[in-house]
């Protein structure tokens, strides 16, 4: 996109979707690709749902029988956090941060290495990881989805670029499938 259109500046950023959200509602970003509820009934202009999943260590897995389970997770504000939480206090079940980073690569890193439990996004899971069930006692998490929004007052190269990011989001979903 950058190179169809020189005269254009892009200033990406990566941020939590909590961020994200408050940034365009203040009219300081123009687009953001987002992690939501699929109950949010905010305009987007393209959504992809998500499948998540808990998961463990595949050499090194979490004792599920401790007092504590020990989580692993993005920073407060995070929708999948706040879902796992959610999840285990709902299920009477202890548990305790073990490790917080704003990296997915290390939140993957920290699981593979038997750091904790966590919840991942279908694409995320790794070969290392090993995907819990409910018959271990960890139910499906609410579902999620990426959505691409866009500032009300979107100018038409903001929109182009939506079209363009959207394509490559449906690319994505579709090998993912």
């Amino acid at each position: 996109f950058s190179r169809a259109h020189p005269n254009l500046r892009l200033d990406v950023r990566a941020d939590q979707s909590l961020n994200l959200k408050r940034d365009i509602e203040r009219g300081e970003l123009d687009l953001a690709l987002l992690k939501r509820g699929v109950d949010d009934t905010r305009a987007a202009i393209a959504a992809w749902p998500e499948q998540v999943h808990w998961v463990t260590s595949k050499s090194h897995p979490v004792n599920l029988d401790s007092g504590s389970l020990p989580l692993i997770g993005f920073p407060l504000g995070c929708i999948y956090r706040t879902r796992a939480i959610h999840a285990l206090e709902s299920a009477g079940r202890a548990w305790h941060m073990a490790y917080t980073s704003s990296s997915l690569a290390a939140i993957q890193a920290a699981v593979a290495a038997g750091m904790g439990l966590s919840i991942l996004s279908e694409m995320s899971v790794q070969s290392d990881h090993r995907v819990l069930t409910a018959r271990e006692g960890f139910a499906p998490i609410d579902r999620t989805e990426v959505a691409l929004v866009a500032s009300p007052d979107a100018s038409p190269a903001t929109l182009r670029l939506a079209d363009r990011l959207a394509e490559f989001c449906d690319k994505v979903q579709a090998k993912a499938a």
